[in-house]
């Protein structure tokens, strides 16, 4: 059986990686990009998709880039706590949270694949039935026809695009902004998190350097195309307008590495997960986005990719197609209770008004953040 995976994302390597350790099937990943190069920033990597590194015998080589998290913190605007998490405590009977770059994951993910398996340069503008297969057309012209289609091309999927058009996006009305800052900035095992009206402040701690997300009303958010210091200057005002003891914290403007870097806070959910007679699967973000609020994006697109290469490993050209309808079945309501999970903690963490971020911190003095992400815990249960 021939499989074609678009997008050498995290989704895609872990289908990629699993289904080619059967010998089973024609595996081949089509890659927009030229190659692999530093891209995104921090990943908080919940047992649910470290997993999958174990399954690909990569897991000691996933924890010795990784740092442990123990605690989860949220303070208020005035930098004051407001409630603590042990997460070791949290998810001691699955394993820890683990602190980890996406370069270090996918570099990690893509040495579990035999090599010419990825196709760099090859941008997939469509997918269409070619009697009864499925056709991959190619930005340049070129066809692929396959048994099975995985459509793993992100957020902005071109896939998804071509099967239902445009989707309206789910926005926040916010923009966050990344950068590296240095170690000294918070402890090396802690995720301290500043819930203040028009200004969240996260701290991410990896192994080399703290990730800092800094998120503020889009119509606050720095033109990208200015200088470091432009974008960070215009992020100090934000933030020192509404947590000038947040704002002040030593290091938090210092960049250790790179450049700051836009995440706008918009996430999609495609119409299906499987389309064209059940013969293309719509895996990671370009089935069911995430914001990045719950942290469990990553982890949904690895445990679903390994649900989907379990089932396609089970599966001819004569039964692919149940199996895809299986993986629907398997993975759809639970990420979908992840995602929405996710888009409530975000309204949470991000909102405008003084009034509005006066009463969230009061909540929060009473009420567990984790309240807000239970079917994260209960999925780890599941058979995904």
């Amino acid at each position: 059986m021939k499989v074609t995976i678009v997008g050498a994302g995290m989704g895609g390597l872990a289908v990629a990686a699993l289904l080619s350790r059967t010998g089973q099937h024609n595996v081949t990943v089509l890659e927009q990009a030229t190659g692999f190069h530093e891209a995104g920033y921090g990943i908080g990597l919940y047992p649910l998709g470290a997993m999958v590194f174990n399954a690909i015998g990569r897991g000691q080589q996933l924890r010795d880039k990784a740092v442990v998290l123990k605690t989860y913190e949220v303070h208020g605007p005035d930098g004051k706590l407001l409630q603590s998490i042990d997460l070791n405590g949290l998810l001691s009977a699955y394993g820890p949270l683990l602190g980890v770059t996406r370069t270090d994951m996918i570099s990690i993910l893509h040495s579990a694949l035999p090599d010419g398996l990825i196709r760099f340069g090859c941008r997939a503008q469509s997918v269409n039935m070619a009697g009864d297969q499925v056709s991959v057309t190619l930005e340049n012209g070129q066809s692929i026809e396959s048994d099975i289609v995985v459509a793993a091309d992100g957020m902005h999927s071109a896939i998804r695009r071509s099967l239902f058009g445009e989707i309206a996006p789910h926005e926040t009305g916010f923009d966050a902004w990344m950068w590296w800052a240095p170690l000294s900035l918070t402890e090396r095992d802690t995720v301290s998190e500043f819930w203040g009206p028009s200004a969240f402040v996260g701290l991410y701690p990896m192994r080399e350097f703290i990730n800092v997300a800094v998120a503020v009303p889009k119509e606050l958010s720095p033109d990208p195309k200015g200088s470091s210091e432009e974008i960070l200057q215009a992020l100090r005002a934000s933030v020192g307008q509404h947590a000038p003891k947040v704002a002040n914290m030593p290091h938090l403007w210092d960049i250790a590495a790179g450049k700051p870097f836009l995440w706008p806070m918009h996430d999609v959910r495609a119409p299906a997960l499987t389309a064209l007679n059940e013969r293309v699967a719509l895996l990671g973000d370009a089935g069911v986005g995430f914001l990045p609020t719950a942290g469990v994006g990553a982890s949904n697109a690895l445990r679903s990719g390994a649900a989907l290469a379990y089932e396609l490993s089970l599966s001819d050209e004569s039964s692919a197609q149940a199996g895809i309808r299986r993986w629907r079945k398997r993975v759809e309501k639970i990420v979908h209770g992840n995602q929405s999970d996710s888009r409530q903690l975000a309204k949470l963490m991000m909102v405008k008004h003084d009034s509005t971020s006066a009463l969230i911190n009061l909540l929060m003095k009473h009420m567990p953040v984790t309240a807000m992400t239970n079917s994260i815990i209960k999925s780890m249960e599941e058979p995904f």
